[in-house]
């Protein structure tokens, strides 16, 4: 949350940070940020199943490009930890050589149900086909837009939309069928428009990043 709104989604991976997208922190002052955990419906205030915590420090990827969104990944550190519960647990990350293309993802967020539509109150769901690079440069995208650090996801109207920003694209891990995160909600062309897939940060791309940048903390990688 920024100011009292709901502002992007983001991924707890261990219990002193969280995982979003660069675009979602720009230009934002931490003091602002309240991350609020295991929220489920926003419109009731009273829920005793919710932690919020305040935000540290914010570690945005120095070459983002606020243009063409390559590199749209950061960290935000909390400053104070976070104890796990039944409703809030941390994602795993993924190994270096996880390809998950061909594979069923799943976008979790509050963002807006269809294009130009409300915010959803409870948090929603949507299952989306995740495509190859090559797939992704042959749709209504210009081919050089996509670069080697995004992932395409989605087929028809089942895509991530506004408010999703910074929110996990997750699959099940090939040993445990356990959920992973291989992607973060970054850009696209409207919600769930033929030819205009939902574009990811490819996480796989940034684990060193993220392990680089968490002081003294590690994260559970599959």
């Amino acid at each position: 949350m920024y100011e009292g709104h709901f502002h992007c989604g983001g991924s707890l991976i261990n219990s002193d940070y969280v995982l979003t997208a660069a675009h979602c922190v720009r230009k934002l002052k931490k003091s602002r940020i309240r991350v609020v955990f295991g929220e489920h419906d926003q419109s009731i205030t009273t829920d005793g199943e919710t932690v919020t915590r305040v935000v540290s420090s914010i570690v945005r990827h120095r070459n983002f490009d606020v243009n063409s969104y390559n590199h749209d990944v950061a960290l935000l550190r909390l400053r104070k930890s976070v104890s796990f519960s039944k409703s809030v647990r941390p994602i795993c990350l993924p190994s270096a050589t996880r390809e998950p293309s061909g594979k069923l993802g799943t976008v979790v967020g509050w963002g807006r149900v269809s294009e130009g539509g409300n915010l959803a109150d409870i948090v929603q769901e949507v299952q989306v086909p995740i495509l190859s690079l090559a797939q992704c440069r042959a749709s209504k995208y210009r081919p050089q837009r996509i670069t080697a650090n995004m992932i395409c996801a989605g087929k028809g109207v089942e895509d991530s939309c506004q408010g999703d920003s910074g929110g996990p694209l997750l699959v099940n891990s090939d040993s445990d069928d356990k959920l992973e995160i291989v992607g973060i909600v970054s850009w696209g062309v409207g919600c769930g428009r033929p030819g205009y897939p939902g574009v990811y940060t490819r996480v796989t791309k940034y684990l060193d990043w993220i392990q680089k940048n968490m002081r003294d903390t590690c994260a559970c990688i599959r």
